[in-house]
């Protein structure tokens, strides 16, 4: 059994990139984690890539039976999260890559008085190309030592630039226990609302660490699916279910969130996922939500947003 305290996690499933991934960690200038990489019964051999990483990397690889992640995206996190026992724990992807001195940093960085740590990002293509139109809001990532849980959560749902992603969070396993991960279709928003718990529980706070995991937005994962009509429908579902999570979490909390704010969040969510939607069905998404908001209100909103996307959509089309 090792002495290491980090462990990363990699719910896997997908082939086109785990190579990259499984060499930037073997890259790292601090090798004390042990990969925990959980085929979610992936139709491709993981272990033809695997393999060339095994004298490389302290990994540990198992292969589930059933493919639990086209059913709930959480619940494939956790029982890859279930194989590991350290201290630490990286929830990783099987497409997204690394700093070579992310892991120096953590263990640099790290101390007993907190439990929750986050490293800045970039978004890289397909190619691994930094993605320009990401790096365009740079400066919106730009804290020093830490970010407090109200502005990580407000800038979430402002919307604004500011980014995070479930890949950049390392947390202790303390925290895993008590709340687990929120629970979303598709795990759509779930990665911010468990951020959300485990800041509140670390002294209301994100610490943060000076390095840079990079995302990979590359049209194959789910994030970057806004044409599956099964999908969109998933997602549409989750943000009614996150924003009455988030409103429930933030009244029990002391967080101060306005409707009008959360409104512009599920409005963008909606815009950016089926910008045809007629204002009829958009009112009665809001109204699931539990929203409070006026007439006017909601109707200003549905235009200046969700319209404003539609005809912006069909003018990239007619080009």
């Amino acid at each position: 059994m090792n002495a290491h305290k980090l462990a990363i996690i990699i719910p896997a499933y997908k082939v086109t990139y785990l190579e990259e991934t499984l060499l930037s960690l073997s890259k790292q200038s601090n090798l004390r984690f042990t990969v925990y990489i959980g085929d979610d019964a992936s139709p491709y051999d993981l272990n033809v890539i695997i393999d060339q990483y095994r004298e490389k990397l302290d990994i540990v690889y198992h292969r589930f039976e059933n493919n639990l992640g086209s059913v709930s995206l959480t619940k494939q996190w956790e029982r890859s999260v279930g194989l590991s026992k350290e201290e630490w724990i990286w929830l990783f992807s099987d497409d997204d890559v690394i700093e070579k001195n992310a892991v120096q940093v953590f263990y640099d960085s790290y101390n007993e008085s907190c439990k929750l740590y986050k490293f800045h990002t970039q978004v890289i293509d397909g190619n691994g190309a930094v993605n320009q139109y990401y790096a365009k809001f740079d400066n919106q990532n730009k804290f020093e030592d830490s970010i407090s849980s109200v502005d990580f959560i407000r800038n979430r749902l402002a919307c604004n630039g500011f980014r995070s992603f479930a890949v950049e969070y390392i947390f202790h396993r303390s925290f895993y226990e008590r709340f687990k991960f929120v629970d979303f279709p598709l795990a759509w928003g779930s990665d911010d609302a468990t951020w959300l718990l485990y800041s509140l529980a670390n002294n209301r706070q994100i610490n943060l660490l000076n390095a840079i995991v990079y995302w990979r937005y590359s049209g194959l994962n789910i994030s970057s699916d806004s044409k599956s009509l099964i999908v969109v429908g998933k997602k549409i579902e989750a943000a009614v279910e996150y924003v009455k999570w988030v409103k429930t979490t933030a009244e029990a909390s002391n967080v101060g969130l306005s409707d009008s704010l959360i409104l512009h969040w599920f409005s963008i969510q909606i815009a950016s996922l089926r910008s045809e939607i007629n204002y009829s069905e958009f009112k009665q998404l809001i109204k699931r939500s539990t929203l409070n908001t006026s007439n006017l209100t909601l109707l200003l909103c549905y235009f200046s947003v969700i319209k404003k996307r539609r005809i912006i959509n069909l003018l990239k089309i007619g080009k």
